[in-house]
């Protein structure tokens, strides 16, 4: 009867869930430290990414137009955009103005032609680009044989008031050039012409119109124009 109560006792000792083996115990440590040690990783890992993340951050394009740069609208040839009211003046070789009584000299152009030049200022309205259209009409009583019937006309005439230097042509002047009909330049020295010139604007053309004398002295013309 001891035997099988000895024997009770162990069978409950075992079902009560007492201490486990030390075997046991040892494998449990090691994988709760293991479990530690992932989790910690787990974590480590997790604040690297975040700060690579934050480190690398891929750049972007910003559409702020105040971003973007772009090179400033410069006019030379006497246009003024800033003036404070739409203008538009002549002048001669030299630099007086074209008006009534002005006299309008013979010059040798930058193309080797004789020509009158008018020498442009104008400005205080947008131009819509480098090449303003001007007009000229120039009548010379008894040397009207143009061929329009007139001692000079030209209309649409593009004027350039960009600061490039351009490959051929002559800039910063309108040219007015003589008849090919005229026989002999010099006959029109000390005569009255009629000039009138007209700038496209966006708001209507400006003009100048202006009873000139032309000179042409026949000394300078044997000189002949040759660049």
């Amino acid at each position: 009867m001891r035997r099988l109560q000895v024997v009770g006792l162990v069978v409950v000792v075992g079902c009560s869930g007492g201490p486990a083996s030390p075997g046991a115990s040892e494998a449990t440590s090691e994988a709760t430290a293991g479990t530690g040690e992932t989790a910690a990783t787990t974590a480590g890992s997790s604040s690297t990414t975040s700060g690579d993340s934050t480190t690398e951050a891929v750049p972007t394009t910003s559409t702020d137009s105040s971003s973007t740069t772009s090179e400033p609208v410069n006019y030379c040839q006497g246009f003024e955009r800033d003036a404070p009211a739409p203008f538009f003046e002549l002048a001669v070789m030299g630099g007086a103005p074209l008006v009534d009584g002005a006299v309008l000299p013979l010059e040798c152009g930058g193309q080797g032609l004789w020509m009158f030049g008018l020498y442009p200022s104008l400005g205080g309205f947008d131009p819509g680009g480098y090449h303003p259209q001007v007009s000229v009409v120039v009548d010379v009583e008894g040397y009207n044989i143009g061929p329009t019937g007139h001692f000079y006309q030209r209309d649409g005439e593009s004027y350039y008031i960009g600061c490039e230097q351009l490959d051929g042509g002559v800039t910063g002047v309108i040219p007015v050039f003589p008849p090919d009909e005229l026989a002999k330049l010099a006959e029109v020295d000390g005569l009255a012409a009629q000039v009138h010139v007209e700038v496209d604007t966006p708001d209507g053309p400006l003009a100048v119109d202006a009873l000139v004398t032309l000179s042409a002295p026949p000394e300078l013309v044997e000189l002949g124009c040759v660049l």
